[in-house]
């Protein structure tokens, strides 16, 4: 390998992807930055081409996709044997393309190619979950069933998809899960609908954490306990005017790590990918300032 790498993943709305990884691979090129390019076949190979760059000394990882191959190649990093992991640039090409708008990189492709070309960077924290590892939003509970159905959602990108995908969960819905959640000492139990651990203010194309940031040390957490099928239609409705955690069946908190108990299996997902299997107990931690990521020079695109 060279001193950076492009990945690009082909099983992703191929054709499309296709076509706008052409045209980056040029933009980068005529940006005079240089480059291997590499196409992954699944998330487990773009995760498996991430820790082999880290234990060769790469020096840059450009992810050409959406959010799902970002998460693939940060999994990828975290989980490597290195202690200096490369640099990571990404060009958003997906659908809600979560952690780029949080962090303010441009989501067109000569503006994401200029800014992987001048090669600002930034320090960001990570997530850590069980062994997966996620800089946008983790989640247990209806949430991760609004991300299942959101795959299957063909036709729509971004938000709406989200939006679509939780209308026909809140159809469905009749229990929620028995939660008990330790974070820094204290104790939240109770009937939730929904845990999300964020760590950046957008999930799912919307924002849902106002005001959190990818680089304080810590985790901003949201659980939402369990309300009939209006009123989780006016929980939804609260989120495009960033209002969900005024709600009286919400609870916002930040922490450094939690702990979470949960009565029957969830559904666990992180940036928008669903984990093997389903869990009842899961340990969350955050890892201050672990990945370097190329963005703007502006400090403040969060």
């Amino acid at each position: 390998m060279g001193a950076n790498i492009v990945i690009v993943n082909e099983s992703a709305d191929w054709q499309r992807s296709r076509t706008k990884a052409r045209r980056a691979c040029r933009l980068l090129r005529e940006q005079g930055f240089a480059f291997d390019l590499i196409t992954s076949e699944s998330p487990r190979h773009a995760a498996d081409i991430a820790a082999t760059a880290a234990t060769e000394g790469i020096e840059t990882i450009v992810v050409i996709g959406g959010d799902g191959t970002v998460n693939a190649a940060v999994n990828g990093l975290c989980s490597s044997a290195s202690d200096l992991l490369p640099r990571l640039g990404i060009i958003p090409t997906g659908s809600s393309n979560d952690l780029a708008q949080s962090l303010g990189i441009p989501l067109d492709l000569p503006g994401a190619c200029r800014n992987v070309a001048k090669g600002n960077t930034r320090l960001i924290d990570v997530g850590c979950v069980g062994s997966h590892y996620f800089c946008s939003a983790s989640c247990l509970g209806y949430f991760a069933d609004i991300a299942a159905d959101s795959h299957s959602m063909r036709g729509l990108r971004g938000s709406p998809r989200y939006i679509a995908a939780a209308l026909s969960v809140v159809r469905r819905m009749d229990s929620g899960w028995t939660m008990q959640v330790t974070a820094d000492g204290r104790t939240f139990s109770g009937d939730y609908a929904v845990l999300l651990v964020g760590n950046a203010p957008r999930f799912g194309g919307l924002t849902m954490l106002p005001g959190a940031k990818c680089d304080d040390g810590v985790l901003d957490c949201l659980l939402i306990e369990m309300a009939g099928k209006l009123e989780a239609l006016h929980l939804i409705a609260l989120v495009y005017r960033q209002a969900m955690e005024r709600h009286e069946k919400t609870t916002r908190f930040r922490t450094r790590s939690l702990s979470v108990t949960i009565n029957r299996p969830s559904r666990l997902c992180n940036d928008g990918e669903l984990c093997p299997g389903l869990h009842q107990t899961v340990d969350y931690t955050v890892l201050p300032q672990k990945l370097s990521i190329i963005t703007p020079k502006a400090q403040d695109g969060e």
